[in-house]
């Protein structure tokens, strides 16, 4: 009995581990998928945040400027092989939240308009596990102070797009870890009028993670078959790459139906985009970037992108997260803008060295990551030693009491 309870407590703990492992993962089971009538109080329905969310709200120069790096970019690399499969599976639930080591709550840009980064920055966290088997968080608000020095009109409040984010870190080459001393996100009531909280120089940059280079590329998704488009979305994900998702509503009533959805509705309710039949209006439209990390299309009648959002949490979103009907116009324009939806994700190369491991405190004293390695590896040779000592112990005795049998 004892090893039966030995052997159910360890898949109690390794299914603990991989719950807890994959937030957001079970979504469509966990919430109460009916929609909030219209009119519905939604503090009583969900305690939805009051709030208006942030946006980017660009001019026409800006939102030029990102589509020509969008149509100038490379394209993503497309797996024939798993292109295949796609088209003959009958229907798939994948997510890459498990990848990831984030606090839904604590994914909140606040009043900062630096979406752009989140989502980019998160691409890069997916890809350190898939890559290198690091599951670590990493610091916002360490390219929050240092984006073009924290402050001026150009800082990472006032809006970026995902070449912007390859641009700063090719320049930098390092990525820190969220954990790292002054490096949590702190810069959430700032604003593209005000400048970052934090100096630069107080956030840590030991530990950190070495890039060789990183590249913005482009996921085909324009002026081709819908299934066509949905394939090459999915080919990146099955690729264990997140996916950057850069849309724009052209007007402030269109904005006010998204919040209103995502303030209101339950995690697991789709949002499905309009067509497009309105102009583009650079006073009240805008635009915003969220993390795509899986689909699900195992119902064929409702099959959605899921989104990881830089918004915080509500009642009802727990994990931060929201749903995008597969079935949208992937070539939606509107006129006086151009495209409305903008698929891409990053080629990032690491240093293949060994992971850093931040210093460890013991009775006051800092030990160095090298001293840390040294005591492991000590441990692991008196272990082993320890186990000869046993077993030499045991051979000894099956040799005076054969009825004992072998050593082990």
């Amino acid at each position: 009995m004892a090893g039966t309870k030995g052997v159910s407590a360890v898949i109690l703990y390794l299914s603990m581990i991989l719950i807890l492992a994959m937030p957001g993962a079970l979504a469509d089971q966990a919430y109460n998928c009916t929609p909030l009538p219209p009119g519905a109080d939604p503090d009583q329905a969900c305690n939805a945040s009051s709030q208006m969310y942030t946006i980017l709200r660009p001019s026409l120069n800006d939102t030029s400027q990102w589509i020509e790096m969008f149509q100038a970019a490379p394209r993503a690399y497309i797996n024939p092989k798993l292109q295949s499969q796609l088209g003959s599976s009958g229907g798939a639930h994948i997510t890459l939240l498990g990848h990831m080591n984030y606090t839904p709550s604590e994914r909140d840009q606040g009043t900062c308009g630096n979406c752009w980064a989140w989502a980019g920055t998160s691409i890069l966290e997916i890809a350190l596990d898939t890559q290198l088997g690091i599951k670590d968080r990493l610091s916002m608000q360490y390219i929050n102070s240092n984006y073009n020095g924290g402050k001026g009109s150009n800082w990472s409040c006032c809006g970026g797009w995902l070449e912007d984010l390859t641009r700063f870190y090719n320049a930098s080459k390092i990525l820190v870890p969220w954990s790292n001393s002054n490096a949590q996100w702190q810069d959430r009531f700032e604003s593209c009028g005000t400048q970052t909280g934090v100096s630069a120089g107080s956030i840590s940059v030991d530990p950190h993670y070495t890039l060789k280079s990183l590249q913005a590329v482009t996921i085909p998704t324009w002026e081709m078959e819908k299934e066509e488009a949905i394939a090459n979305i999915k080919n990146v994900l099955g690729q264990g790459r997140g996916v950057w998702f850069g849309f724009f509503l052209p007007n402030q009533t269109a904005w006010t139906e998204f919040f209103n959805f995502w303030g209101y509705q339950p995690e697991c309710v789709i949002w499905r985009p309009k067509e497009c039949s309105a102009a583009y209006n650079f006073t009240n439209g805008g635009g915003h970037a969220v993390l795509c990390v899986g689909y699900n299309d195992q119902d064929p009648k409702n099959r959605y992108w899921i989104m990881l959002n830089s918004w915080g949490t509500t009642k009802s979103r727990p994990d931060g997260l929201f749903m995008v009907s597969m079935d949208m116009n992937y070539s939606c324009s509107y006129s006086g803008l151009g495209y409305a939806y903008y698929w891409m994700t990053l080629d990032a190369d690491f240093e293949r060295e060994a992971p850093p491991k931040a210093a460890e405190e013991r009775n006051g004293e800092v030990r160095s990551p090298a001293q840390v390695r040294d005591e492991a590896e000590r441990k692991v040779e008196e272990a082993k030693e320890e186990l000869d000592k046993v077993r030499a112990d045991i051979d000894s005795k099956a040799g005076a009491y054969p009825q004992l049998g072998p050593g082990l």
